[in-house]
């Protein structure tokens, strides 16, 4: 069995590959101050990223979302509701967790099927 590794660093890689399926590290949102600006950025990096990677938001199968305050859990779901395809919703889970000393409202691990022909 193969494993594909993208963007190794030292510590990690940002996408990892096996079996038909693409491991993507967490990602955060590059631009925005709230919530919505956030969570729209983010969403909008992992069309290109699953582009890149020859997935698509639909073929995700299991996301992991850390927010330093869960309390916004419910702004970010609204978002989220917008960005998924209707019947094609991961198993997810949404979890309160420090996020270093950083502007980030929310980082997000993506585990999604490749595309296959």
């Amino acid at each position: 069995m193969e494993i594909l590794r993208y963007d190794t660093g030292a510590t990690m890689s940002r996408v990892t590959e096996v079996n038909g399926l693409l491991f993507f590290s967490g990602h955060v949102a590059a631009q925005g101050e709230t919530m919505e600006e956030q969570a729209n950025a983010l969403f909008a990096r992992l069309d290109e990223l699953f582009a890149q990677f020859g997935t698509h938001k639909d073929r995700m199968v299991m996301a992991t979302i850390y927010m330093p305050d869960i309390a916004q859990k419910e702004e970010f779901n609204a978002v989220w509701d917008k960005w998924i395809t209707p019947g094609c919703a991961p198993a997810r889970v949404c979890v309160q967790a420090g996020l270093g000393d950083t502007p980030y409202r929310m980082e997000i691990s993506v585990i999604a099927a490749k595309v296959t022909d």
